[in-house]
């Protein structure tokens, strides 16, 4: 299973058909099928989502293989009709997001159904085409990330093998890391989530944001341990521009999320300076784990100072959310689960500086990316349920102090 066992065409009665397209149709056709069952409990006009996926899909391919070939412009100038050879690889999901939007829009104006509601339709479906479509880069030996050394770690689906070619014909396999493996399970557990939470979230475009959050935080982490990640070279040095569009998506839907407190006219606290100070640091912390991971080493000590304040944060916005409340409740549990991850991987990381750090780098950023996640469920409990109206503090109770607190 290191490698494909059935290589990377379906052979149907003299046609070879490329697995690549046979799994993107697969998670296509899933993803209509979810679409369609969220339809109707979302009570939309019958066959909205059909009609969508008229225009969707097209829009879909042609945006994930545009924004491809715009960031690999140089594997197609010297022959541009490799453009339309998509069976290939070379289809980016943010573009067929891209796509897709324009496509909701269009979709939307014409059925009068609002954006937001056709977003949360089809997110759960997305979702889980994506965790389907990536084994398409498996069959194409795409989307892998460094090689690994360490023999104990060369085994599937935590690691590939890839094929390089000598200039004498000779071909050597190599192991390298199943990111593709990596993100489809992200997707899964993320899948998981919305259907689990999706009934108990009331606003429209709340699944769609959902999508967006937890997926480009997994994202974030997983595009820095890729080899063939999309670039583009500013001032000389390269960025992973998937890695920061995800980590700007994140930060867009937490805004989206504490702009609901200020619209609702609910008091700004303490804990909510908390969270933006948490999500900055993350950030931070993971973009410093880039540069350390690409020769910069002596930046592992302000990474590890950055992720030591994370742990101070977590402690006081524990005290202070006990204090106000009197119980631990489920942001207190949250900041406790984030307190022990942040004192964990310090402990892991003692007598590292100068080591090799790679899978250490990344388990510091999946923390940092937890708080992001974490800091935007604090934001979207605070700002409650569309139509629910404060208490006055003279009334509360303080056995519904933690009620008040998250409203």
């Amino acid at each position: 299973m290191s490698r494909p066992p059935l290589g990377d065409t379906l052979d149907v009665l003299g046609l070879s058909i490329p697995w690549y397209s046979l799994l993107i149709m697969a998670g296509v056709a899933v993803a209509l099928a979810l679409a369609i069952r969220e339809e109707r409990r979302l009570r939309l006009p019958q066959d909205t989502m059909l009609n969508l996926a008229l225009v969707a899909i097209p829009l879909g391919i042609i945006g994930a293989r545009l924004y491809y070939v715009v960031f690999e412009w140089g594997r197609f100038a010297s022959n541009p009709w490799e453009i339309f050879y998509i069976w290939q690889g070379g289809l980016a999901i943010y573009g067929a997001v891209l796509g897709g939007l324009a496509a909701g829009a269009i979709v939307s104006r014409r059925m009068h159904v609002p954006l937001a509601s056709l977003m949360d339709a089809v997110a759960p479906g997305l979702v889980l085409a994506q965790a389907i479509g990536r084994w398409g880069n498996y069959a194409n030996m795409e989307a892998y990330g460094v090689r690994i050394s360490n023999e104990a770690a060369q085994f599937f689906p935590l690691a590939v093998e890839i094929p390089v070619v000598t200039a004498d014909g000779t071909t050597y396999w190599y192991w390298h890391m199943a990111t593709f493996f990596y993100e489809s399970m992200w997707c899964l557990i993320v899948f998981i989530l919305l259907m689990a939470c999706r009934r108990g979230m009331r606003r429209r475009g709340d699944v769609f944001a959902w999508y967006v959050l937890l997926y480009g935080a997994g994202r974030t982490v997983v595009e820095g341990l890729r080899t063939d990640s999309l670039t583009l070279v500013i001032s000389g040095g390269e960025v992973r521009v998937s890695q920061v569009l995800s980590a700007v998506m994140t930060l867009a839907v937490a805004g989206l999320f504490f702009a609901r407190i200020v619209r609702s006219r609910r008091r700004i606290r303490l804990a909510d300076w908390i969270g933006w100070a948490q999500i900055a640091l993350a950030l931070t912390c993971t973009f410093l784990g880039e540069f350390e991971r690409n020769a910069y080493q002596m930046l592992f000590i302000p990474a590890q100072v950055v992720l030591g304040v994370m742990l101070v944060l977590d402690v006081v916005f524990l005290a202070h959310f006990v204090r106000r409340t009197g119980r631990l409740g489920a942001p207190g549990a949250w900041a406790v689960a984030a307190a022990a991850c942040c004192l964990l991987t310090l402990l892991l990381g003692l007598g590292r500086f100068g080591a090799a750090n790679f899978a250490y780098v990344t388990l510091r950023q999946s923390v940092a990316m937890l708080h992001v996640i974490l800091s935007g469920a604090w934001f979207y409990l605070r700002a409650g349920r569309p139509g629910r109206r404060r208490r006055q503090p003279e009334q509360t109770a303080p056995a519904e102090a933690m009620q008040e607190e998250a409203s």
